[in-house]
């Protein structure tokens, strides 16, 4: 939005309102594309990437997904990692802890094409290759918290 000076102008929209319209966009057929925020999905999304969505309709999501969803009242938008006891379990690519426990129908909408805000052009984000990179990056949690003690402990010395 620009004013007659030709300056931009932003608007600051609450979490809720934002989010309300998101969904309302994606119950209407229609794909949305949202701005990250955030550091959890680092080293494969960051702060100011934006990335495009598709309304979850109940098709299979395969692990290693990156979905927007709603946990205990706050949006995340985090990767499938694993499905246990009829809850999906989602985690920030940059955390090395948490998880989050969501029902399906927490579920809002699947990402499918990553556009990096320093980069021409978009990533899909969706196919095989992507997902299983992610899933790597996961399961390799421990050892990434093992090598950042480890280069912590060195740094002092």
């Amino acid at each position: 939005m620009e004013d007659q000076t030709g300056k931009s102008k932003s608007k600051i929209v609450s979490n809720a309102d934002y989010f309300a319209e998101v969904q309302r966009m994606l119950q209407e057929g229609k794909e949305v594309r949202i701005r990250i925020k955030g550091q959890s999905m680092r080293p494969f999304i960051d702060d100011g990437d934006t990335v495009m969505l598709r309304a979850y309709q109940g098709q299979p999501l395969p692990l290693g997904s990156n979905i927007l969803a709603k946990d205990k009242g706050k949006f995340v938008f985090h990767r499938l990692v694993a499905k246990k006891k009829g809850q999906y379990v989602l985690a920030g690519d940059g955390n090395l802890v948490l998880h989050e426990y969501i029902a399906e129908s927490d579920i809002i909408a699947v990402a499918y094409m990553h556009y990096p805000k320093d980069k021409e052009g978009a990533i899909p984000i969706h196919s095989t290759w992507p997902r299983l990179r992610g899933l790597a990056w996961y399961h390799i949690r421990l050892l990434r918290r093992i090598l950042i003690k480890f280069k912590s402990l060195t740094l002092k010395n």
